[in-house]
């Protein structure tokens, strides 16, 4: 594997000859992230600067520098980190409101050409920005407005279970943001079969809900309500979503429609928790991008603890250091984050 460096006109500066620790963390709906630590030689300090971009040669993505630390302990060195490139959506806001009708394909198309590839402003162009994906044909009926774009896009393949990246092209100079969907793989994973050094597992309903109460337009009685999702007894878990933004005058007669898209769509975010979060055993039976690879459909075992779940990888962790590469990996979805639970609140 070589990490080639790109300057921010995208042309090949050289290559990260010698490094100390590398950590490059893959997500399959979200943005993913680096960090690269290297002492600070004229050729690394040359090299690793704001806004240049770091490319695994085994890899279709690409890092951009956002942060940068020089220390002095026993030697000189370069910390860099930043996100992916997907992580340039993140520098624009949805500029006025958009009302997405039609298939996730079509409404991220929407949204990237009206506030990345040809704005109306010229100045909120993201140069060499491209999109690429096939028809993923789930539904949406939806009003955005102001909010980031990473975030709405992000939002969007994880409530449909869709990956997100953006795919760097050295010869073309071209970023294409793609949408995509891992395989169904026959890929078992267990400490039983020796492909698992460490394990650990979390099912919760901390953040679950089950039936959404969805409030529209209007006030008091005269507000327009809709409710999705089901439940009884003790397995209802109701929450409120207000969706007032969405706005009669826009949908017309598919307005509760939009509304139950609305709800469910919420409804996926609280789903319940069940993620199996464990370390590869480097020389097991399962050979990483062959195999398996982010985004995959596989089944993981763990018998003692009685769990056997077919689940999709949602992350992927590789660090290099001086003993060789290490992977961890997310199968599942995870517990909301601090900030996501800020977020709802």
């Amino acid at each position: 594997m070589e990490l080639y460096v790109f300057n921010t006109e995208r042309e090949l500066l050289g290559v990260v000859e010698a490094y100390e620790y590398l950590q490059w963390t893959r997500k399959y709906s979200e943005c993913g992230s680096f960090s690269l630590r290297a002492i600070a030689d004229t050729n690394n300090l040359n090299l690793l600067r704001m806004g240049h971009i770091l490319w695994k040669s085994d890899d279709l993505e690409a890092g951009i520098i956002e942060h940068i630390e020089l220390n002095e302990e026993l030697q000189e060195t370069i910390t860099v980190s930043g996100c992916f490139l997907t992580g340039l959506l993140g520098r624009r806001i949805i500029w006025q409101t958009e009302i997405l009708q039609g298939n996730l394909s079509t409404g991220i198309a929407q949204l990237l050409a009206n506030n990345a590839l040809t704005p109306t402003d010229a100045d909120r162009t993201i140069p060499g920005l491209a999109f690429s994906s096939v028809t993923f044909n789930y539904t949406l009926n939806m009003q955005v407005s102001y909010k980031n774009l990473l975030t709405t896009i992000g939002d969007l393949c994880r409530a449909h279970d869709v990956g997100l990246r953006t795919v760097f092209n050295p010869q073309s100079k071209l970023f294409t943001v793609t949408l995509y969907e891992g395989r169904l793989t026959s890929s078992v994973f267990s400490r039983e079969f020796e492909n698992l050094t460490e394990q650990s597992y979390i099912h919760s309903t901390h953040d679950y809900a089950s039936t959404a109460l969805i409030g529209g337009e209007g006030e008091g009685s005269e507000r327009v309500m809709a409710i999705a999702g089901t439940g009884s007894g003790l397995d209802r878990y109701e929450t409120f979503v207000d969706a007032k933004a969405l706005r009669i005058n826009d949908f017309g007669e598919e307005y509760e429609t939009a509304l139950l898209l609305h709800g469910e769509s919420r409804l996926k975010e609280l789903n319940m928790v069940q993620s199996f979060d464990a370390v590869l055993h480097e020389h097991g039976n399962l050979k990483y991008k062959e195999d398996f690879d982010l985004g995959d459909i596989v089944t993981v075992i763990a018998k003692r603890w009685g769990v056997s779940m077919q689940t999709r990888i949602t992350e992927i962790e590789e660090t290099y250091d001086s003993e060789g590469r290490h992977i961890d990996v997310v199968f599942g979805r995870g517990a909301l984050t601090l900030a996501q639970k800020l977020k709802e609140k």
